[in-house]
């Protein structure tokens, strides 16, 4: 294990004690017998849920497929192993699995993987933009997040993701435009630093404009963009089902919890806080109508139970207990958000980050119990990350391929199509190989690439 992984797996097992302290500090009153109770599930729904899991990846798969059209006539159907495979391989490597997508596709397609790695970064962008539309809608537009009392948060957390998908747009736009004058710049940048680095950043600049060159036009782009949306939305399905997987009030009565109390959404929206867990009477009801008249709700008996009303819309039962079956798709982009923030810290086939920030996000926004959090978080982790592990080492033993040495032979090929590559501010094609000087012959060494035709990077 080189030093880098070994610093950098070191940081991360860091991060996550200090997370896990925190937990186990704020779950000393855990209840096992109340977590096994709420970990009985339905199992249709978590099928159905694996189900659309599985359907992302065909999409993604056709999504790649569209990003090959200026270079090739590729088929949906052999991109689908290498994408369950690529993503096998990030869910039982972590990072260094990461590049064995593009690389199996480079090899599939015949195509230089520094070009696909570059068609990676991309699909990144796309996949960032099209969950923060979704995302954005959501904290904006659907009453169930108004009502919630972090919605201001949540609004500023979205305006800062719009803002950074614009940044990344811009600097897409002008890497497809200018990508010579861009990676010369960086590159006088940075060689101030180190040249390694200088050298490092400038083929990257290089690899995303050419995985840029891969959006043919306004309909490839429009294609490109309703495939993530779609993506996204149903990957958001999938964490609803999982959550609607849980029944409501797992065993335990309503009578057992006591009655109704003013939950802290409503009473935070009526701007009275101190109401939040008193007894839900006529005299809370009258202090919290003149309130939420105020900012255009109302409160409502529908039969017996107390709603909070919108536009004559039902928006949520007033004093219902939290659950998870409760949650829709607005909810649980929300929980998507944080899933994708705790990733950052995660460890290959444990993961950590993304389950303990989804089961704070549970506790903290919606009120979850800590014992059907735990459950959840850990379930939604299963089924959105690690189901595609059956499917991709059942793709990868078809096709007698070792996970590992895919990972290590996508970050060789990549550094060798680096060094074969001269600097841009060499004032040679950044895009063209360079023979090896002992190969007289001119036959290509075991490994190497089909040198381009001219006209496009790509081209076998």
């Amino acid at each position: 294990m080189s030093k880098k992984r070994i610093l950098t797996t070191t940081a991360v097992v860091a991060v996550l004690g200090v997370l896990v302290y925190f937990q186990v500090e704020h779950w000393r009153s855990f209840d096992w017998a109340r977590f096994r109770a709420a970990s009985h599930v339905h199992p249709l729904q978590i099928a159905i849920a694996v189900g659309l899991v599985y359907l992302t990846y065909v999409l993604r798969a056709v999504r790649w497929k569209v990003f090959l059209e200026p270079v090739c006539r590729a088929r949906t159907a052999p991109l689908i192993p290498p994408t369950f495979i690529g993503f096998a391989g990030l869910a039982l490597l972590g990072r260094p699995g990461e590049f064995i997508r593009p690389y199996l596709i480079a090899k599939e397609e015949n195509v230089t993987v520094s070009s696909q790695i570059g068609v990676w970064t991309v699909e990144r962008i796309f996949d960032i933009g099209a969950f923060t539309v979704l995302m954005a809608i959501a904290v904006f537009f659907s009453p169930q997040i108004k009502a919630n009392p972090y919605v201001g948060k949540f609004q500023l957390a979205a305006i800062a993701l719009c803002v950074l998908v614009a940044f990344m747009a811009v600097a897409a736009v002008m890497i497809r435009r200018r990508g010579p004058q861009v990676a010369r710049f960086l590159h006088g940048m940075t060689s101030k630093v180190s040249t390694t680095l200088a050298h490092h950043v400038d083929q990257k600049v290089r690899a995303f404009g050419e995985g840029l060159n891969t959006v043919a036009g306004p309909k490839s782009f429009a294609k490109l963009v309703g495939l993530s949306l779609i993506i996204w939305f149903l990957i958001a399905l999938a964490y609803r089902e999982v959550a609607h997987s849980y029944p409501p009030d797992p065993g335990e009565k309503i009578v057992e919890q006591g009655p109704p109390s003013v939950d802290v959404e409503t009473a935070k929206l009526a701007d009275l806080p101190e109401l939040a867990g008193q007894p839900l009477g006529q005299e809370t009801e009258e202090m919290l109508q003149p309130a939420l008249q105020a900012k255009g709700y109302d409160l409502k008996e529908v039969n017996g139970d107390l709603w909070l009303v919108r536009k004559n819309k039902r928006i949520k039962k007033v004093g219902d207990h939290p659950h998870l079956s409760n949650m829709d798709v607005p909810h649980v982009l929300l929980l998507m958000g944080f899933s994708m923030v705790g990733s950052v810290a995660q460890l290959p086939a444990v993961g950590g980050g993304s389950q303990l920030a989804v089961i704070s996000a549970l506790q903290i926004i919606y009120g979850i119990p800590p014992e059907a959090a735990v459950s959840c978080g850990m379930l939604l982790w299963l089924v959105t990350f690690m189901a595609c592990i059956p499917v991709g080492l059942f793709f990868a033993h078809r096709g007698h391929l070792s996970l590992r040495k895919l990972s290590a032979e996508s970050h060789e090929e990549e550094e060798r199509e680096e060094e074969q590559a001269e600097p841009l501010f060499a004032g040679t094609n950044p895009h063209l190989p360079k023979a090896p000087a002992d190969n007289a012959a001119g036959e290509q060494p075991h490994g190497a690439r089909p040198e381009p035709r001219p006209g496009h990077p790509h081209q076998p």
